[in-house]
């Protein structure tokens, strides 16, 4: 316990694969060292070696901040040593530092001597898809999907990423919170958008069929025949290799040549969405959809599905389409490129509310709650 009688935490930030992810860890770290959290010495942030030295700034400051560092080496994410390995190593780093409850941002949690909150925000753990397979094939995400439902029920607590997200999960979870993720990109609100040039619209995601890759290529093939000279450029892992080479012969088809434009991180990443007028996202298969608010954040116009996830997100601030239709896309990329000073001011306003800060002190109480309340009960006879 801490000096104010708060169970000793551990946080699991020790897995940090490229994509969703690796901008978690960063991001909740940010949070940790820079969030209004009173007790952080009762806080274990546990980090993969590679990812600390990879971020050694961050990590010193978390440090500094007064939370505990633990950076350990890990099996490489999504491998089978990995998922098998988990548990054996929270196991003893729970014993290392005596920790009291533990934080794993992830929906298949091992089992743990000491009481843990999960996050849930996989869509794959809860749900099957037929026409878009989950990284590790079928047999992985069987498995996922069964430890998800073991680890929900013996969870102290279960929060998620979204409303959007409770409506995937099965109906008998008892969702503690949703907390929200934040954003790292620096606002950047712009008065004017130069009407010089093409207008250029950007995706941020995976190269993986879930994503709506062909719709936007498609609705923007429509939208430069309707007068506008559109630019699109896909920023992201080719997770997929051959839908990659399928995603490039049908560009080139479309609309001339090339739009994968590969990953974009850091600096780059924030030049991407800077670069464009608008933010186009081309299906709802998300949970939280961290380009929804860095694109508001970065001051483009944000097209987007229409769906409950983008009205959380978004508000008011994104143009939405009827999803899988290239023509009503195509029209809500004129109708935001028509509006976007006005829709680049909404998003701006809108993603401030958004920030890691306000996450990781929101996360760590509820972590408390829980760790607090599992403590007052009575044993089991």
């Amino acid at each position: 316990m801490t000096a104010a009688g708060e169970p000793r935490i551990l946080v699991d930030l020790s897995l940090a694969p490229l994509g969703g992810a690796a901008t978690y860890v960063a991001g909740f770290v940010e949070g940790l060292t820079s969030g209004a959290i009173p007790e952080k010495q009762g806080i274990v942030a546990l980090l993969s070696s590679q990812w600390a030295a990879c971020n050694a700034p961050a990590v010193r400051a978390l440090g500094g901040s007064g939370v505990v560092v633990d950076a350990i080496d890990t099996p490489a994410p999504g491998s089978w040593r990995a998922r098998l390995g988990r548990g054996r190593l929270l196991r003893q780093a729970i014993r290392r530092h005596g920790a009291q409850v533990a934080f794993v941002p992830r929906d298949a949690v091992p089992t743990l001597p000491i009481p843990f909150v999960m996050l849930s925000r996989n869509l794959y753990a809860w749900q099957a898809f037929s026409s878009s397979a989950a990284v590790g094939g079928p047999l992985s995400a069987y498995l996922l999907r069964s430890v998800t439902r073991r680890s929900a029920a013996r969870a102290a607590a279960v929060l998620t990423v979204s409303r959007a997200m409770i409506e995937a999960m099965d109906p008998g979870v008892k969702v503690t919170a949703v907390v929200h993720h934040g954003s790292s990109l620096e606002a950047f609100p712009r008065s004017a958008c130069d009407e010089a040039g093409a207008p250029v619209a950007v995706m941020i995601a995976n190269v993986i069929a879930n994503k709506g890759i062909e719709t936007v290529i498609d609705a923007v093939a429509l939208a430069r025949a309707g007068g506008r000279p559109w630019e699109l450029r896909v920023h992201g892992n080719r997770s997929d290799r051959d839908y990659a080479e399928r995603l490039e012969r049908h560009a080139g088809t479309a609309l001339g040549g090339s739009v994968l434009k590969g990953p974009a991180f850091g600096a780059g990443l924030a030049e991407a969405y800077r670069s464009a007028h608008v933010l186009v996202v081309g299906g709802s298969f998300e949970t939280f959809c961290f380009p929804l608010v860095e694109g508001m954040r970065s001051g483009c116009a944000v097209v987007a599905p229409e769906c409950a996830l983008v009205r959380e997100i978004c508000g008011e601030a994104a143009v939405t389409y009827a999803e899988g239709n290239p023509e009503s896309l195509a029209r809500a990329l004129d109708a935001a490129w028509s509006d976007r000073n006005e829709r680049s001011r909404l998003g701006v306003e809108r993603s401030l509310a958004f920030t890691w800060a306000r996450t990781a002190a929101r996360t760590v109480e509820l972590v408390r709650e829980a760790g607090r309340a599992r403590a007052s009960q009575p044993p089991a006879p």
